[in-house]
């Protein structure tokens, strides 16, 4: 919340400040915070003003404290303003104090429709400044106090000031008394000029008004401050009302009356003044004169969709076409054929539609409390088509009679981008009163050329869907060039708004409540079962298919473009009472759920799902079907021959709910590829066989070469790799839920910090997983075969150079590796890296093999102490654990820290290649 007292008393020491040229030197706790200057920065221009305005600044100084002024140095004239909010009350020097509900004045309700006009006398002067200087008409009437300067030029210069006097006369030196009092402006200068030069010869005279006398007026009525005023003897009607403060918020500014000597002299319309700009009423006073002020009478209201909504006061026989002339005019939007008059009768509300088109409705006379609504023409064009998608021009096209679909896309290359799928395109197309939906596909290349059948002849208000042929971002990144992309990406905001339009086309039946934000408006009609569950209709997704998150799909992907045609359908039924949506699965580019289109059949289908795949079986398919009953279901196995269909020799026609299964072929398998890297003969990635075994494969690339380090081989799997980051983030989630409940509960011994616990998730979370199955390579190319490793897909074998070094890491004082001697135990290696550490778990140090075997330290004095039947050798690496018991006995702690350590040994033989 703003804090209002501390902005404007900071703005006008600032604004001072600034006045003065920064040679103020103010008090350090008076002087505003930057944070303060922020503040009044942010607020809109007319705020500033006003706030200016209030405290006596001039707005103009606001340039300088935006940065706007030029550094010219010129200095700005502050003028005292004397006009102030009503209620502002002043201090004895004279300076307004700040209302404590001045925030309530720019925080109001700005939908509150206003009654026309009394903004205009919305502040009150703080005192009256006589209008001295302003031109003297010639109709004025010269009075008692009026001063007038002559100037006598001729034979010698004199200047008189002369004051008329209580008898209405003036005397003038060496020409005597004359009586101006009565006379108009003008006659009093032909009368002196004529006397000056037939009684003084030799002399002309100039004449012309000093200062004016001062009247005495009465205000009386609906005037905010009514009472008695001294005035200008030039002031009008509007000045008297200004020096009032205005006028009550129930006056009438349509009859103002200026009484003089009982009778009405002008009856004043203020509306002609704020209207028209006729201020011919707006008469001079006189002194005694009464401006006398009614109370307002009848009210109507004109809002919606007109320049100026207000409530607009009625003066006599006024009518629709008056009213539209208060509100200033209807907005270019505003639909005049059918406003809305909402009128009181006999105590009830009623409601009538006028059409402001016909003259005859523009002469309908208005009533007191009539309420007139002009609303907005509809959103939806009319003799239009849309065109959404993988096209270069996408938006708004005329629609006429007998138009193609090759009338709006003429060109492949230049009117579809390209990503655009030539084979799968939709029309969709409103039919009936209830707005159902009915869908043609197409297919894109065959309906640019024309083909019949394919170029569809369109109606009004059809939409044209062109799709593109990935799914996902990354493939378009993949497929595509960086200056399609790129090009791409900076037409992406039009692109985007223009399909949130083309959502919404469909969705906005389907929203009660326009602020509701879709995924609401989605999740309250799946609670009121209007939308099924997909799931529900087809059962659970298969294995095989990918759930993609939304914001990584294509920006004009299948199911992007399909998502609000389907939340739509969905409410509809075929004839047979089912969803009018269908499911294709197995071997096909694009699998799921798909809109059923007019003359669905199985090769509109698949072609919807973007063709099938290699490994597709084309001597049959199969279409499973759901028939409805009375009370029964009933589902049928229909067998179809793809091969004939996708050739055109046959075809099978669909109806909602059918699932069609494209089989694939048996035994098929996908390339598969494994990598050989490091110091085999011939390293690169292979394409493998189903069952082909690693000895295989490593005769395929020529054996090793005789740098090979073949006990450090390292072999990874990607099934494993991904294996282990779910192990990680399991281990992780308990690691810190165990840790967290010890130190709310009081448990344990406290000696680790939770900082040092959220320093070793990082390092768990960060560490890359491997996936690296352990095996002794040698072993198994001695075998012949026997319990040989059979190879997968991603598969990778990374075979090292030799190694003749030890490495020791964990807990110790350095952690480094030595040349691997035979002579030299576990204990001094140790030693040799500075000892262990504090929190070293000695009872449990461990080996990790150059092929990634672990082998438990046992003690003692030689280099085969650990094992009876292994010893340290080459490319080992010694670990020295954590102690658990150190960190409040937490097994989750050493085998984070295992991982740890067993990952930066696989990743270090991986970087030694």
């Amino acid at each position: 919340m703003i804090s209002w007292k501390s902005i404007l008393s900071s703005m006008v020491l600032l604004v001072a400040v600034v006045a003065l040229g920064n040679s103020v030197t103010a008090h350090a706790q008076s002087m505003p915070s930057q944070a303060q200057i922020e503040q009044l920065k942010k607020l809109p221009r007319a705020q500033q003003e006003a706030l200016a305005r209030q405290f006596g600044i001039d707005p103009s100084m606001l340039d300088q404290l935006n940065g706007s002024s030029s550094s010219s140095g010129s200095k700005s004239q502050q003028q005292e303003d004397v006009v102030f909010p009503r209620g502002t009350r002043f201090d004895k020097n004279g300076d307004p104090i700040i209302p404590e509900d001045l925030e309530a004045q720019f925080t109001r309700d700005d939908d509150e429709l206003k009654a026309f006009g009394y903004d205009l006398f919305s502040g009150e002067p703080k005192t009256f400044a006589p209008t001295s200087y302003a031109p003297v008409p010639s109709s004025y009437i010269m009075g008692v106090g009026d001063t007038i300067k002559i100037q006598l030029f001729g034979k010698e210069n004199r200047t008189y000031d002369l004051t008329i006097d209580r008898e209405g006369k003036v005397v003038i030196p060496d020409l005597g008394e004359l009586t101006v009092a009565g006379l108009s402006y003008t006659l009093m200068q032909e009368l002196i000029q004529n006397q000056v030069k037939q009684r003084l010869i030799g002399f002309n005279a100039a004449v012309s008004m000093g200062e004016l006398r001062s009247i005495q007026v009465f205000i009386a009525g609906e005037a905010y401050k009514p009472g008695s005023y001294t005035v200008s003897s030039l002031s009008t009607i509007s000045q008297a009302l200004y020096v009032a403060g205005g006028v009550s918020d129930i006056a009438s500014l349509r009859s103002i009356r200026l009484m003089r000597a009982g009778e009405v002299i002008v009856d004043f319309d203020l509306y002609d003044l704020l209207l028209k700009g006729d201020a011919s009423d707006d008469r001079i006073l006189q002194s005694g004169d009464v401006v006398f002020i009614p109370a307002r009478g009848d009210m109507v209201t004109v809002k919606g969709q007109v320049k100026r909504p207000a409530l607009y006061e009625l003066k006599g026989d006024e009518t629709l076409k008056d009213a539209l002339r208060f509100a200033g005019g209807s907005e270019d939007d505003a639909y005049l054929a059918s406003a809305q008059l909402e009128r009181i009768v006999r105590g009830q509300r009623v409601i009538s539609t006028v059409d402001l088109t016909s003259n005859a409705e523009l002469s309908k006379e208005l009533k007191g409390g009539d309420v007139l609504t002009l609303r907005q023409v509809s959103e939806s064009l009319n003799n239009s088509l849309l065109l959404v998608g993988a096209v270069t021009r996408p938006g708004h096209y005329e629609w006429k009679p007998g138009i193609r679909i090759n009338d709006i896309l003429l060109d492949s290359r230049q009117d579809l981008l390209e990503q655009a799928d030539l084979g799968y395109g939709l029309v969709v197309r409103e039919t009936g009163t209830k707005r159902d939906l009915s869908l043609y596909q197409f297919n894109v290349a065959e309906a640019i050329s024309g083909v019949e059948g394919e170029n569809l002849q369109l109606q009004e208000r059809d939409q044209i869907v062109i799709f593109s042929r990935y799914q996902t971002k990354e493939e378009e990144k993949q497929k595509l060039s960086r200056f399609t992309l790129t090009k791409q990406e900076r037409q992406a905001e039009e692109r985007q708004e223009l399909l949130s339009d083309y959502r919404q086309a469909f969705l906005k039946d389907l929203v009660k409540d326009a602020k509701a934000s879709e995924e609401e408006e989605r999740e309250r009609l799946a609670e009121e079962r209007r939308l099924t569950p997909l799931s529900d209709l087809f059962g659970s997704p298969d294995e095989d298919d990918v759930e993609v998150a939304e914001e990584d799909l294509a920006l004009y992907s299948r199911d992007k473009l399909l998502e609000p045609i389907m939340q739509r359908i969905q409410r509809q039924r075929t004839s047979n009472g089912n969803t009018p949506l269908v499911y294709v699965s197995g071997e096909v580019n694009h699998p799921g759920v798909y809109p059923l289109v007019e003359n669905a059949s199985v090769s509109r289908l698949v072609e919807a799902a973007g063709g099938v795949k290699d490994s597709a079986y084309l001597k049959r398919a199969e279409i499973t079907r759901f028939e409805f009953n009375k009370d029964t279901t009933k589902t049928d196995y229909v067998t179809v021959a793809l091969n004939n269909v996708l050739q055109g020799a046959m075809d099978v026609p669909l109806q909602g709910r059918d699932r069609l299964n494209v089989l694939s072929i048996p035994e098929w398998q996908n390339t598969y590829e494994v990598t050989l890297r490091g110091e085999v003969r011939f390293p690169g990635t292979y394409a493998i066989k189903r069952g082909e075994t690693l000895t295989q494969l490593i005769e395929r690339a020529g054996g090793f070469t005789e740098h090979a380090f073949i006990k450090g081989a390292v072999f990874t799997r990607e099934e494993l790799r991904k294996q282990e980051q779910e192990r990680k983030k399991i281990l992780a989630q308990e690691l810190q839920r165990e840790v967290a409940g010890n130190m709310l509960t009081g448990t344990g011994d406290s000696r680790v910090s939770y900082d040092e616990m959220r320093t070793l998730l990082a390092d768990l979370l960060s560490a890359e997983p491997v996936g690296r199955l352990i095996m002794d390579l040698p072993k198994l190319l001695s075998a012949n075969g026997a319990n040989d490793v059979q190879l997968k897909d991603g598969d990778t074998l990374h075979v090292p150079s030799r190694n003749d070094s030890v490495s020791i890491m964990g807990e110790v004082q350095m952690a480094t590796s030595y040349r691997f001697d035979p002579d030299v135990s576990v204990e001094e290696y140790i030693d040799r890296s500075g000892g262990t550490k504090e929190k070293a778990d000695e009872d449990r140090i461990y080996i990790v093999k150059a092929n990634g075997a672990i082998e438990r330290y046992e003690g003692g004095s030689s280099w085969f102490s650990f094992s009876e039947s292994s010893q340290l050798g080459p490319g080992d690496a010694i670990i020295v654990p954590m102690d658990t018991t150190y960190t409040e006995d937490l097994e989750l702690w050493s085998q984070v820290t295992t991982i740890l350590y067993n990952t930066a040994v696989a990743v270090a033989a991986i970087n030694s290649i």
